[in-house]
């Protein structure tokens, strides 16, 4: 289903916000609101052991505080639970990305993190990969077009880290976040126009495959 339906992303974060919802309202034509337009929303602890558990929490979560407020019953939520994950730390810092560094979340902080834990073991870069996961489910709790309350859409992006940092655009780790790509000069993520990014990160594929579920099922 396309058209005026509501979207309420459910993050706090005003570049993730950006991101997701120019990807939405270009594919599906969705009227793309923050949870913030319905009053403060409450803090939701991200207290899950993966990306797929915190999305669902913080979707689960706003979409229970949305039924208090004046938002439509068959509007849909969306929530984004992403990070990195860096192979010579052996996984790390995964679901903690964004407060590695402590609260609160700085990326320059985080940024400073991942430079000393690479040096500590002597190294310059790591393979890594950026994670993306997209919970959506509808305010009023109600199955979805696939017959489920809810559904999951996750995108993974493969990069290597370097203590080196290039670049001004993008957020969070895209600065230390190198890439090859044929007939091209290495660059960061941080290098990369908008639409590029969009078209080759984790959130980008994430979102690919929440369309095209949408265009083939969507919700009722």
């Amino acid at each position: 289903m396309t058209g005026t339906r509501l979207l309420v992303v459910a993050t706090g974060n005003r570049h993730k916000l950006r991101e997701l919802a120019a990807m939405v309202e270009q594919s599906l034509g969705l009227s793309v609101q923050p949870a913030s337009a319905f009053g403060t929303p409450p803090a939701i602890e991200e207290s899950g052991t993966s990306f797929v558990a915190n999305a669902v929490l913080k979707a689960e979560g706003l979409a229970a505080w949305l039924r208090t407020r004046e938002c439509p019953g068959d509007a849909c939520v969306l929530a984004d639970d992403s990070g990195l994950s860096v192979d010579a730390l052996g996984g790390p810092p995964g679901v903690t990305s964004a407060r590695w560094a402590g609260e609160p979340c700085d990326d320059a902080a985080n940024n400073r993190r991942l430079v000393d834990e690479l040096r500590a073991r002597g190294l310059a870069e790591s393979p890594a990969h950026y994670s993306c996961v997209l919970a959506l489910v509808r305010v009023d709790g109600r199955r979805l077009g696939s017959g489920e309350t809810l559904e999951c859409f996750e995108g993974r992006w493969d990069v290597t880290v370097r203590v080196a940092a290039r670049g001004s655009g993008g957020f969070g780790y895209d600065p230390h976040a190198w890439l090859e790509r044929p007939g091209l000069p290495p660059c960061t993520v941080a290098e990369l126009e908008p639409a590029t990014k969009a078209e080759l990160s984790h959130r980008g594929i994430a979102m690919r495959r929440l369309v095209a579920w949408w265009q083939a099922a969507g919700p009722r």
